[in-house]
Formats: structure tokens, sequence, C-alpha cells
């Protein structure tokens, strides 16, 4: 079934209808965005779809979309933004928290966020962003391939016929120069940039 473009009313209708054909509408439509998304600001292309694999799961099983008054598009990308923001709260909490706590998980479950963690969040994004768009063309495109397209070394030399050494070469001064331009305002989150870029 094709869905028309940027209608949704359509899947709305549909998921009055038949939610399970609904959501998987939804997720036919928007499970790349959302990946796209996602990977921005997680870094990793796997995590990136795990996390909205797990969005359109409770989406269906927890009839969230029973409840939606917004549009669907908003909601989806906004939760998606959220959960980027709770994995990397998660992942500072497991290096800061001693290791013999058991309130760990407790402590990174919770989905609330202050609106000042949430502006500072969409700085940092941002600050990425521009990052990466400093970098010089060829290298920012290696980069690119790698990180936001999951493509190995290897993938990456044969597509733009390069050696895999400079493709490791251009990846490592690609990391640098952006771990650098973030260091002097982000000094507390870089250890969530080097950790993500060298996953």
């Amino acid at each position: 079934m094709t869905i028309p473009e940027d209608d949704e009313l359509f899947i709305r209708k549909t998921m009055g209808e038949n939610p399970k054909l609904g959501v998987e509408l939804l997720f036919r439509r928007y499970y790349q965005p959302m990946c796209s998304h996602a990977v921005k600001f997680v870094g990793s292309k796997s995590v990136a779809e795990d996390l909205v694999s797990d969005i359109f799961y409770q989406f269906y099983q927890q009839n969230i979309f029973a409840d939606i008054t917004t549009s669907y598009r908003f909601y989806l990308l906004r939760t998606v933004r959220n959960r980027a923001f709770n994995y990397l709260k998660q992942q500072l909490n497991r290096q800061t928290v001693d290791e013999d706590t058991d309130e760990v998980g407790n402590m990174t479950a919770s989905s609330g966020e202050s609106p000042d963690s949430l502006i500072q969040f969409e700085e940092l994004y941002h600050d990425v962003q521009n990052a990466i768009n400093d970098l010089p063309i060829d290298r920012r495109r290696i980069y690119l391939l790698n990180r936001f397209e999951g493509k190995k070394y290897q993938e990456i030399a044969d597509e733009l016929q390069l050696s895999i050494k400079t493709v490791e070469v251009q990846l490592y001064r690609a990391n640098k120069h952006i771990r650098s331009l973030l260091k002097r305002k982000w000094y507390l989150l870089l250890w969530v940039l080097t950790s993500l870029l060298y996953q």
C-alpha cells in the first residue's frame, strides 16, 4: 500500500480502522527518517536503529497512538530525540556512578528531562553538526559514510577508491578535529563523544 505524500490524515484514518496496519504505515514512512535523526545524536547507526525500533514497538503495544493529538511526525521525531538524550544520559551515568551502586538503572530509566537539559542537549547537537560541516569535503564524506551510514573502512575504501590507510587517517583527523572544537565548551560531555566516535 502506498502512502500519499505528506498525508497523515490517511494514516490517522487507517489507524482508527486497523491500528496494526496504521502503525505499519507509520513505520514505512518514518523509520528511516527517524534513524537518520537519531544517529546525529547518538553517533551510532545500530544504537539509532534499536531506539527507533523500540519506539515503534511501544507505540503499538501500549496503544500510544490513541493518545496522539499532534501530528505523528512531530510526536515520533520528538520521541526519538528524547530517547537519544536519555541514551546519552545513561552512558554518562555509567561512567560517573560507582560500579557497585545498584540504583544506576533506576537513575537512567527516567524519561523526564529538565528544560535546561533539553536546551543544552539541542545546543550540543547543533555544535556537533557545525563541527562536522567544518570538515574538508572529502574528509566529511568519509566521516559521514562511516558514522551515519555505518560503513566499514573497507567498504568506504572500495566506494571511494582509496586505501584503507587513507580512510583510517581521514577518520582519525575528523574525530580529532570535532573533539578539539567541542572540548572547550563541552568538556564534561567530551567522554561521550569520544566513546561514540570510536565505537
